[in-house]
């Protein structure tokens, strides 16, 4: 008689039932940001938020990820992910990876009630195989006809170039990415980038590009009674930086809100990387509130991770959200 050939076990999936301790800490969790997050409310509001999640590309489909598998990423880690990721309506994601199954699994849990817009690839050692991305509510967010990626006329590079001063003398390092929404009647549109890393000093040509153009687009959106939204990881040094400075040069406010708080889970190190601003005279809806959620302690507590090790499995950027009323 013929031996019973040995079954492995099916390789679970990102929409099975999780296991019993995996459903509890996601209770945990939701409780947790119930808490400390407005409530998405139709023709009330609208929630926006930036998250830079780190290395958002592959995923490793287990509950948990062993020491020797990788990407760290496992399914738990992603359904934390997922679980903040609902509370908005509105998300703008930095390092969106080449291989973006992590978001495509992520996009199975969300529902399809959820929409997405991203770039493509920016190649080349600067652009780090990353993509841009907007994923939004379509219950409540439609989109308004108009998605761009932002690069610098050639004229004006060489321009720059022939002044030899600090200005812009190559592209974006990764494309700024704006897409236009509409919400309660109210017409936006959302422009994110992700500034190259390098040397603050290095940083700073990039930012006062972005304001430089910002400010002159915002004008031209304001005549339609369009607002203009930037958010993304600027790699802002801090408040009073030169790199700040370049940003809101032209008159980009960041809320006070907006302003003490940390951007990353690493404890003793200061960050403003993220940022929200926008042109006050020029913005259509009321701003309420914003802040960051910090999900150290509310997500895969049993691990015991250290901060790195979080980091690359939920990431090492907080959210930064705001809330605007319309």
């Amino acid at each position: 008689m013929a031996a019973t050939p040995h079954l492995m076990p099916a390789m679970p999936k990102i929409t099975d039932t999780p296991p019993h301790n995996v459903r509890q800490e996601l209770q945990f969790l939701a409780a947790d940001l119930d808490e400390q997050l407005p409530t998405k409310q139709l023709d009330r509001n609208v929630l926006i938020c930036t998250w830079n999640i780190r290395a958002f590309g592959g995923l490793t489909e287990e509950w948990q990820a062993s020491d020797q598998q990788s990407p760290k990423r496992d399914l738990q880690s992603l359904l934390c992910i997922v679980t903040i990721l609902k509370r908005f309506d509105i998300i703008a994601v930095q390092e969106v990876k080449g291989n973006f199954k992590a978001l495509r699994h992520a996009l199975k849990l969300m529902g399809p009630h959820w929409g997405f817009l991203m770039t493509d690839v920016t190649k080349g050692r600067p652009g780090n195989d990353e993509r841009l991305a907007f994923l939004f509510d379509m219950r409540k967010v439609k989109l308004s006809g108009l998605a761009c990626e932002v690069v610098i006329p050639d004229d004006v590079l060489e321009e720059n170039r022939a002044l030899n001063n600090n200005s812009l003398q190559r592209q974006f390092a990764r494309t700024p990415y704006g897409v236009s929404f509409l919400v309660g009647g109210k017409t936006f549109v959302l422009l994110t980038l992700h500034v190259l890393y390098g040397t603050p000093a290095s940083r700073i040509p990039e930012l006062q590009a972005i304001a430089d153009w910002v400010h002159d687009w915002a004008d031209e959106l304001h005549s339609w009674n369009h607002s203009l939204i930037t958010l993304g990881d600027f790699n802002i040094a801090k408040a009073g930086d030169p790199t700040y400075e370049a940003f809101v040069s032209k008159g980009l406010h960041v809320p006070a809100d907006l302003q003490d708080i940390d951007r990353t889970i690493f404890k003793k190190t200061y960050s403003f990387y993220d940022q929200i601003a926008w042109f006050e005279s020029e913005l259509s809806m009321t701003y309420s509130r914003g802040g960051v959620y910090d999900f150290r302690g509310k997500v895969l507590q049993s691990r015991n991770y250290n901060e790195s090790q979080l980091s690359w499995r939920i990431s090492d950027h907080f959210p930064l959200w705001a809330e605007f009323l319309t």
